[in-house]
């Protein structure tokens, strides 16, 4: 399958979120403090949990995003009904049900509306990849007969 200018532009940009990410990685106390809000705890003043969330919530993002690399090589080299798109899709679609708990429990210990929306945002974008890999997984199934009975 040929890339489009705009799959181009998107691959390209997840790369350079990667690269800033895992730069990041390193200097996250220091970004938290800085992009945070004057009534909110520096980093470090958090407990060890709460930091530990932030890093695994972190990590995760960034190990989705090089899964969404993955997929975009994976659609554009090969055929779309693959069996690892949709092994990709699923893990993407747990990943983000894992930050959707973590998110969820964090709530409970420092409720806020914006954790309550991102929670729900990752439930709603889990479904959504998991039902895609179920699209993906039954278009498999179709072309598998189709193929067969050419």
């Amino acid at each position: 399958m040929k890339k489009s200018v705009i799959a181009k532009v998107i691959s390209i940009i997840l790369i350079i979120i990667l690269i800033l990410g895992v730069i990041g990685l390193v200097f996250l106390p220091d970004l938290y403090d800085l992009f945070k809000d004057a009534s909110i705890k520096a980093f470090d003043a958090h407990s060890i949990w709460y930091r530990l969330a932030f890093y695994l919530c972190y990590v995760i993002c960034l190990f989705i995003v090089y899964k969404l690399i993955g997929l975009f090589n994976v659609i554009y080299k090969k055929s779309p009904f693959r069996k690892e798109i949709e092994m990709s899709l699923k893990v993407m679609a747990v990943m983000f049900m894992i930050l959707f708990l973590i998110v969820i429990i964090k709530s409970f210990f420092i409720p806020t509306l914006l954790s309550f929306v991102v929670a729900v945002l990752c439930f709603l974008i889990s479904l959504s990849f998991y039902l895609l890999a179920e699209v993906i997984k039954a278009a498999i199934c179709y072309k598998n007969e189709v193929d067969l009975t050419v």
